[in-house]
């Protein structure tokens, strides 16, 4: 404005100048000069109400966008559009200046692959009157400017996995009841938005609730992606076929796997038989796969391959076989550091009671899972009979080729516990649901939900969700990125080639990975990793192969460190494939390192080597109270509406 007037002073000052011909030429050019001066003033001036109107009418076009998602429609989405205009205006731009209107238009676009397309969009109209400052003087009292703004709906498609924390921990405070209800609003407000789409089956959800293990339904037990013949390295730990498996048919190891000739067949062995011998259903959950796999998206596929060249083709390639995936078997572990000695009675737990036992173990540990008689098995001479089994005076033992079992722990390998249990179903204790007892002890969580256009479905699974055992953020990472896949084991998901595709994952945790520890000599309950004692979760945290995450160089010595740097890994992974992973700590206490390791989870996906997202919040640190602030924002941010003019 100071510009301006000083333009006027001198404009004054030349008028009172009476020397030589200035007046005569002034007076023939002064409105000219003028006129280019006041146009001059008010252009600068319109472009500043230009740009703060356009600012203004964005950021209402875009929300009342997502209000139209979520069902606001006529005279309260107007309504809607004018407020949020007005409290966005600049105080120098009077809002009665302003008219505004709201319409719903199809709109012609090129899309990202370079295609026409039409798509819904919400369109905001403005016309602003501008009040002139110095063009009055040439006769413009007022311009009138027209300004609009427009936002495509439903121009993508989205597959969003929501992985979420089904532990123990969940169920106190309500946060389960918490969780059930935020997801189901989000739920419906990607598939609010999805109404606008021009595009078929615009939103798919899958569910992934996870616990100490995740459940991947007991109906793909002969998936082709399935260990089914004990062929992965990992398949058969504890379970000792080659020197406690009694059988009067021909018998050989072949690779990592054990065979048996029957009929003239040669029958892999593995835990499904384990399963078949006790009369148990194998409850669906799976292991963790031997590192790296336990942290990528691939699967082998082995269908028809049941030849023994095709196996030892398979065998020739490690990488192969540990790509399968082994179903989940908790081994019966043993009960008492006691042994039989001599031909008496006893009860049916052994316990040495009335001089019937003798103590000899150096183990004298109790352990938790056990649901097998230890001390019986199938009559050599009759395998279809049972006999007890006895130790002489020196311990040793005639039935486990000449080894000496001085350490109860070795017993947890006996198969022959298993064959009796076929044999007397009174020998077998444990539980068949797997909330106590028995070989799917921790498999808790329900199966996961694929990839599902319905609402109706997704809504019914989520509401499911119960809050039950330990935290394995990792492998539900893990599935909810394979759920999304279009690859084997789950195929839902679209190609990563359609550039017009989003995959997001969710993932919400109330606290830190966990693994029960324990002081027998397994160093831990049984779970997903296995024992402790066999070292899997120790595998791939070298520092190159911790590159890019929080943890090269970090002392690793706890379970939970160890599980939150394969988790991290696991996100990186997902992301490189193209998945956007939104975090949420849930009533987190402060200070817990998941904290940490949720934010390096989160982040955008990559899809040509460009971020997916390129702004956007994807970590959030929420309380009881604003779950449902969270979820709202995530799925603003999912449905990505975008201004297109």
């Amino acid at each position: 404005m100071s510009s301006n007037r000083g333009v006027l002073r001198n404009l004054k000052r030349f008028l009172r100048n009476e020397s030589g011909n200035y007046a005569i030429m002034f007076g023939l050019t002064v409105f000219p000069i003028l006129g280019g001066v006041a146009l001059a003033v008010d252009y600068t001036n319109i472009q500043r109400y230009r740009g703060a109107v356009q600012d203004s009418l964005d950021a209402a076009a875009l929300a009342s966008a997502k209000e139209f998602s979520s069902g606001v429609t006529g005279t309260a989405l107007e309504d809607y559009a004018k407020d949020f205009f007005d409290a966005n205006l600049p105080n120098f731009i009077p809002a009665g200046n302003v008219d505004l209107g709201v319409s719903l238009v199809d709109t012609q676009i090129i899309d990202t692959n370079g295609d026409p397309a039409t798509v819904k969009t919400v369109k905001l109209d403005a016309s602003l009157e501008y009040d002139s400052f110095v063009a009055q003087v040439l006769g413009y009292d007022k311009f009138n400017l027209g300004i609009s703004s427009q936002v495509a709906l439903g121009n993508i498609t989205v597959e969003v996995a929501m992985v979420m924390d089904n532990s123990g921990s969940m169920g106190s405070k309500s946060k389960i009841d918490s969780a059930r209800t935020t997801a189901k609003d989000l739920v419906e407000t990607i598939f609010n938005a999805a109404s606008n789409s021009n595009k078929p089956n615009p939103v798919s959800f899958s569910l992934v609730p996870f616990s100490g293990m995740v459940n991947i339904g007991s109906d793909n037990a002969n998936a082709a992606w399935m260990d089914t013949n004990g062929w992965s390295s990992i398949h058969n730990e504890n379970l000792d076929w080659a020197n406690t498996y009694l059988t009067a048919n021909a018998f050989e190891k072949k690779g990592a796997g054990y065979r048996e000739k029957v009929n003239g067949n040669w029958e892999w062995k593995s835990r499904y038989s384990v399963f078949d011998m006790l009369g148990v259903d194998w409850g669906g959950c799976v292991e963790m796969r031997p590192w790296p796999y336990n942290t990528t998206d691939d699967a082998a596929i082995t269908s028809g391959v049941s030849s023994t060249a095709d196996y030892v083709n398979q065998d020739s390639s490690s990488d192969i076989l540990d790509k399968l995936f082994v179903p989940f078997f908790a081994p019966a572990e043993p009960y008492s550091k006691y042994a039989y000695q001599g031909r008496s009675g006893g009860g049916r737990r052994h316990r040495g009671s009335g001089g019937t036992s003798t103590q000899y173990s150096d183990d004298w540990h109790n352990y938790g899972n056990d649901y097998l008689m230890d001390w019986v098995r199938p009559d050599p001479s009759n395998l279809n009979s049972l006999q007890q089994i006895y130790y002489d005076t020196s311990f040793n033992s005639p039935y486990n080729n000449g080894v000496i079992q001085s350490n109860q722990n070795m017993r947890q390998d006996w198969v022959w516990r298993y064959q009796a249990a076929a044999l007397n179903s009174s020998n077998y204790y444990g539980s068949y649901d797997g909330k106590n007892s028995g070989p799917n002890d921790g498999c808790y969580s329900n199966p996961v939900t694929e990839l599902t256009t319905s609402q109706t479905t997704i809504d019914s699974e989520i509401d499911k969700m119960q809050a039950e055992g330990m935290t394995n953020i990792q492998q539900g990472v893990a599935w909810g990125w394979r759920s999304l896949s279009p690859g084997e084991p789950f195929t839902g998901g679209r190609d990563p080639s359609d550039t017009t595709n989003r995959k997001y994952m969710i993932v919400l945790t109330d606290g830190n990975n966990t693994y029960n520890s324990s002081y027998t000599p397994n160093g831990s309950y049984y779970g997903s990793w296995g024992f402790d004692k066999q070292g899997r979760m120790d595998e791939g945290l070298t520092a190159s192969d911790l590159a890019d995450t929080p943890y090269v160089g970090a002392s690793l010595n706890s379970f939970e460190k160890k599980m939150n740097a394969h988790t991290v890994q696991t996100c990186n992974n997902a992301k490189a494939d193209g998945v956007s992973i939104f975090t949420i700590a849930f009533d987190v206490d402060d200070g817990s390192s998941v904290k940490d390791m949720l934010q390096a989870c989160s982040g955008s996906g990559i899809v040509n080597n460009k971020l997916v997202m390129k702004a956007g919040t994807f970590y959030y640190d929420v309380g009881a109270s604003n779950l449902d602030t969270a979820m709202e924002a995530i799925a603003s941010q999912i449905s990505e509406m975008r201004i297109i003019q």
